[in-house]
């Protein structure tokens, strides 16, 4: 598996930049921003390019439905947890976002590439399509029915999720993609210095990405939760990946899409739970421990279910 060392050292190496003070944990939001404007949307147009056809399509849509689905019983689950613990609204709203979000773009665009090269890649960011959408819509939710934020309970869920969806970049890329398929243009019809400058951009997507990953990762959060983080880390990697077997079964996939579906169903929680966990109030100890446990555990587990697939 060295894929998973090759992950693991270019984590080490973000973390020991802050370590050494070569790089401030705050500098994850300049690479973040590299990353979500301009490496990641050029990685996505490549590899949906290259690797998606017309034909293929009806297949691929299905996989951010099952992503949604998915998710969306692990946040209830995690709910029913925190109820059946008697947590407060803000740990409970914690808890709700590290069970249901998983990191399907981040972490599961690395981890699929190099399991199982752009074919994979193409499948895991529409995955990772469904993946953002959950992120919003629970992290806009729960925010605002679980935290003690002064932002308006009363605004429009729906309205911010959309809002925020026109502004994700590679959202907007990979659907600008499906569109350029339905309409019959080939990455062949581009121009090639067009593409080679996409490549280049794309060749930095995944170092930042697990550079950024590193930077934000803290050893010392891990203290302050550690019950939740096991308990997220149960919910994301074990029911989680049961949960899509399921509904693979279900719904007719099979081959690499299912794969693909499982192992990004088992992907750990997903940073953006910190960023909503600031946001809105919820307690940022309990999703913070849960973030950094089911990371560092999911280097462990994620090939196991890798070699059983």
């Amino acid at each position: 598996m060295d894929i998973m060392i090759i992950i693991i050292l270019l984590i080490l190496t973000g973390y020991l930049s802050k370590y050494l003070k070569i790089l401030k944990e705050q500098d994850r939001t300049v690479l973040n921003n590299i990353v979500v404007y301009i490496a990641m949307p050029s990685t996505i147009f490549l590899t949906i390019m290259s690797n998606v056809s017309p034909s293929d399509l009806p297949q691929y849509i299905k996989l951010p439905f099952l992503i949604f689905i998915t998710f969306a019983l692990c946040g209830g689950i995690g709910y029913i947890i925190g109820r059946l613990l008697k947590l407060n609204k803000e740990s409970l709203g914690g808890l709700i976002l590290v069970c249901g979000l998983a990191n399907t773009g981040f972490l599961g665009y690395p981890i699929i590439y190099g399991f199982y090269g752009s074919e994979g890649l193409s499948r895991a960011i529409f995955c990772d399509m469904g993946g953002v959408f959950t992120s919003l819509l629970f992290g806009t939710y729960v925010g605002i029915t679980f935290g003690r934020s002064n932002i308006d309970k009363n605004k429009n869920v729906l309205k911010s999720v959309i809002t925020e969806l026109l502004k994700f970049p590679p959202l907007i890329t990979a659907m600008i993609s499906v569109l350029l398929i339905l309409l019959g243009v080939s990455i062949s019809n581009l121009p090639e210095y067009f593409t080679n400058t996409l490549s280049y951009l794309s060749n930095a997507t995944i170092p930042l990405i697990m550079i950024s990953l590193g930077l934000s990762l803290s050893p010392s959060s891990a203290k302050f939760g550690m019950k939740f983080g096991l308990i997220a880390t149960i919910v994301r990697m074990g029911i989680a990946p049961l949960i899509m077997l399921g509904s693979s079964i279900i719904f007719s996939m099979g081959g690499l899409e299912k794969n693909v579906l499982l192992l990004e169903s088992a992907m750990p929680s997903a940073m953006m739970s910190l960023v909503f966990a600031v946001l809105y109030d919820l307690d940022v100890k309990l999703v913070a421990s849960a973030c950094f446990i089911t990371t560092v555990i999911s280097f462990a587990i994620l090939p196991i279910i890798y070699s059983l697939l």
